[in-house]
């Protein structure tokens, strides 16, 4: 437990020897859960289970809604399974209120959350004397959420909030502690004493960064791919296009990254990693994500209306085939690195969409192959966790601890395969006379390819890779010394 005086913003109070010689001391304090004592909304946490496990049933959402908010909750709460244990709390908060408790307070949880899903993360804790939350009848917020901690503690209290809403209760308050902003915790204290303070970040724009995946943007310069090794063909009339066919992939991209991210929120919270993703340890609230989803859909729509109609199709179906990726077919081995490497090589497709030249099928299939094996190598290093922490009974996404050898197998064949077909390419000295005035510069490529794709899967093997190749490669020194050579390479075969 920390000491008191390492807490921010927070008054001393007298030792627990003295509490006896102090009534203040003995107020009670009325705590809220969502956004207060977890860094998280239920409502928002079962309406994304619903999502994720009973589809169908959002079209039931609107019949309960009919019947008033508490009705909502609960029906909604009745349909999903929560995992409490891994819910983000406010830890600074909690070691407080256990600090208060042992100084004489009594402490009750009120919460305009379902009654069930409140009682279930109230046995998280020790130290509620009691849960009051809403029942299916009455939500219990605002003015209603007054009256009764009114009615069951009476008009003295010290109350724990971390929004404008609580405004009003902190005016009956005797006290307040505030979980939000510094701002908020400046306009409770014209109304009443600020016991303690704990601020809560902003949504900081690397915070937003992080949630976005602005850094996986870098696989959207596979569109382009096309555009460069077009060599002498290359009409620099059409970057721009290029230029705005990778943004719109980009943006899209990052829209179905949320959306994947809040399905995966309560999975996210039992990663190593992952658990440290915005939503999922409750740095962006859930609903700031939804809000994100649309934003993303409007500018992609507005990026859109610039381009050619083929490409536009081409990322509607990887729209189509992402979302389908997010909800149901990354849990099926196999057919999930297939459409991983198919949706990498739709970026290449898409990007030859932008050019006068027709695609190269010699491109697309070197690519399926190449993203494919890349694919595998992230399933094999999560089975490595797996193995390493659950022993040979684990399983990761529809894989099980036993699937490792074939996983390599698969994985290392499909990169000797995307080598074969590279060198095939090359071979090909009609075409590539028509394009590269010295093509004899293309085989670094290809052995610096061959390389890079061996020590990744060395590197697997050892346990020593990154979640994501991808991310990968853009911090190893190795991958982008590798990555000047084969633009070098490229430069001198023009």
């Amino acid at each position: 437990m920390i000491e008191l005086k390492n807490l921010p913003d927070v008054k001393e109070f007298p030792s627990k020897s003295e509490r006896v010689h102090e009534s203040d001391l003995l107020v009670p304090i009325c705590v809220d859960l969502d956004g207060t004592l977890i860094r998280t909304d239920l409502l928002f946490e079962s309406f994304l289970q619903l999502v994720r496990q009973r589809f169908f049933y959002l079209f039931l959402i609107p019949i309960w809604l009919l019947k008033g908010k508490a009705h909502l909750k609960a029906e909604i709460a009745r349909h999903v399974v929560l995992d409490m244990n891994r819910m983000p709390v406010n830890e600074p908060l909690v070691d407080y209120l256990r600090q208060r408790r042992e100084h004489g307070h009594r402490l009750y949880l009120f919460t305009a959350a379902d009654g069930r899903l409140a009682r279930q993360i109230a046995q998280r804790f020790d130290f509620f004397e009691a849960v009051y939350a809403s029942d299916g009848i009455t939500n219990l917020s605002g003015a209603r959420k007054l009256a009764s901690i009114r009615k069951h503690v009476g008009g003295d209290f010290i109350y724990a909030g971390d929004t404008e809403v609580d405004l009003p209760i902190w005016r009956e308050a005797r006290g307040a502690i505030v979980a939000g902003s510094r701002e908020l915790a400046g306009k409770a204290a014209r109304l009443t004493t600020v016991e303690a303070s704990f601020p809560r970040g902003g949504h900081s724009p690397r915070v937003w960064a992080r949630a976005l995946r602005v850094h996986q943007w870098s696989k959207n310069l596979l569109v382009f791919v096309p555009f460069f090794l077009a060599g002498p063909l290359a009409d620099f009339a059409e970057f721009p296009n290029v230029l705005l066919g990778a943004l719109l992939l980009s943006i899209l991209a990052s829209g179905t990254y949320v959306v994947n991210d809040l399905l995966d929120i309560q999975a996210d919270r039992q990663h190593r990693s992952k658990r440290r993703r915005p939503f999922a340890s409750g740095r962006l609230p859930i609903k700031s994500g939804l809000a994100a989803i649309p934003a993303c859909g409007l500018a992609v729509a507005l990026l859109g209306a610039l381009l050619p109609a083929s490409f536009l199709a081409v990322a509607v179906c990887y729209l189509g085939v992402s979302l389908a990726y997010s909800f149901v077919l990354k849990r099926i081995a196999i057919l999930d690195v297939i459409v991983l490497g198919g949706l990498f090589t739709s970026r290449i497709l898409a990007g030859s969409l932008l050019l006068a030249q027709p695609p190269s099928y010699w491109l697309l299939i070197f690519s399926f192959a190449f993203f494919f094996s890349l694919a595998l190598v992230k399933r094999y290093s999560e089975l490595h966790v797996v193995a390493c922490e659950a022993g040979g009974g684990g399983k990761a996404r529809g894989y099980l601890v036993s699937d490792m050898p074939m996983t390599l197998v698969l994985g290392i064949s499909s990169s000797i395969a995307a080598l074969v077909i590279l060198v095939l390419f090359l071979v090909d000295s009609h075409f590539s006379r028509l394009v590269y005035s010295n093509p004899v510069w293309l085989w670094p490529v290809c052995v610096a390819i061959f390389y890079w794709i061996m020590r990744v899967w060395l590197l697997t093997t050892r346990g020593e890779m990154h979640d994501d190749p991808i991310v990968f490669a853009l911090k190893d020194r190795t991958s982008l010394a590798l990555g000047l050579l084969v633009g070098a390479s490229l430069a001198m075969a023009w």
